[in-house]
């Protein structure tokens, strides 16, 4: 091999001097195989990794795959906490209906299911609220129905019987009210009982109407007139006659309270109408008839919303169809009684008779009793040794 001549000789002579030329080729070699070491060993790492990775992926789809599949259900609830819902009455009064919960199942879209509901309701413009609270029950939003049922199921100790309470003073307890909320009117199918003007009045079943003061029980009831001194007193006023004597409320035989039965009543203020094999009793005098109505003295109370009244005493009785009055003098019988508390009379007419116990007998179509005096007026016959002279009761025959 010739040399050219031309080209420069390179010496390595500073370089071998220095020792810098062959150590950094050796170097540099040496790091490159680290360099592929080190990538050969994370490909590696890189491959097991993923493949453990699948592996994990197709154990969990695995197990996974007898899991139920969650669809959705149609009748799923929807629960909502311390609802209120609101409307107002036919006669544009407002109520508000709250609860502790309220939920809604998704088949009924109109109806919720209540626990502990509370109905605030006006009864009339310008008076107080009254409420309906109970246990639980259901809500038609649409409609504005409320359905009340106690909890039969739970203790008798635990259950929260449905509770009305009026601002007028009456508060009626059952377990069962279905209430229209914008007509103002309740009924139900189980029994109850209310205290308030009228006294206290079991019934089977009832329906409250016209603003609540229509209060109708039915199916068989019983009931309480109390006597109140302070209401007779103030609503009364002064009697035509016989002032001087103390007279019982229901004038016959003392100042005991009332006690009525029958199939059926309706009060409205101070007018009671009694249906279907009525009894009334005070003390020791007993009425019998068919239907009855019954008067009470009444009067606004100035304290109280437009539409509350306060009761005193009965003023007049009328009983139709089968009459009997019994008493320890008399037992008198008749198609029709009325009794008037302002004259202390009590009329009996159509086929009469009153038998009395020392054997006296009256026949007669007309028979005025005085509950004062004491004296049986009538037209007719009277037979037995004691006519006109009974040391209890005094029989005038009329012409």
């Amino acid at each position: 091999m010739s040399l050219n001549p031309d080209l420069p000789i390179r010496s390595h002579a500073a370089s071998d001097a220095l020792g810098l030329w062959e150590p950094k080729r050796t170097l540099t070699l040496a790091a490159a195989r680290k360099h592929t070491q080190r990538i050969a060993f994370l490909r590696r790492m890189l491959i097991g990794a993923s493949g453990a990775l699948v592996a994990l992926l197709i154990y969990y789809f695995v197990t996974q795959s007898n899991e139920q599949v969650i669809e959705d259900d149609p009748d799923t609830s929807v629960r909502m906490i311390n609802p209120r819902y609101s409307g107002r009455t036919s006669d544009n009064l407002p109520f508000y209906l709250t609860s502790d919960s309220a939920t809604r199942q998704l088949e009924s879209r109109t109806e919720v299911a209540l626990v502990k509901p509370v109905l605030e309701f006006i009864r009339a413009d310008g008076a107080e609220s009254s409420f309906v609270e109970a246990d639980g029950g259901t809500y038609d939003d649409v409609n504005k129905i409320l359905n009340l049922r106690t909890d039969l199921t739970k203790p008798e100790s635990e259950r929260q019987n449905v509770v009305l309470e009026t601002d007028d003073g009456y508060r009626c307890v059952t377990s069962h009210a279905r209430i229209f909320a914008r007509e103002k009117r309740i009924i139900g199918d189980e029994p109850i009982t209310c205290v308030g003007n009228f006294g206290t009045v079991n019934g089977n079943a009832y329906e409250i109407l016209d603003n609540y003061r229509n209060f109708i029980f039915k199916d068989g009831m019983d009931g309480i007139i109390n006597r109140d001194s302070d209401n007779a007193a103030g609503l009364r006023g002064t009697p035509e006659r016989g002032a001087a004597i103390a007279r019982p409320i229901f004038g016959f035989d003392g100042d005991g309270p009332i006690n009525v039965s029958a199939n059926q009543a309706t009060y409205v203020g101070g007018t009671t109408d009694l249906a279907g094999n009525v009894i009334v009793v005070q003390d020791g005098s007993t009425i019998y008839s068919n239907d009855m109505t019954i008067l009470r003295d009444q009067a606004d109370s100035p304290a109280a919303a437009a539409g509350t009244i306060r009761l005193g005493a009965v003023r007049e009785i009328i009983a139709v169809g089968d009459f009997r009055y019994v008493s320890e003098d008399n037992d008198v019988r008749g198609d029709k009684g009325v009794y008037e508390r302002d004259k202390s009379l009590m009329t009996v007419t159509g086929k009469v008779t009153v038998v009395q116990p020392g054997g006296n007998t009256v026949s007669t179509d007309r028979l005025v009793y005085d509950t004062v005096t004491e004296t049986i007026r009538f037209s007719g016959q009277c037979q037995g040794r004691d006519c006109g002279t009974d040391d209890r009761t005094r029989i005038v025959i009329e012409n």
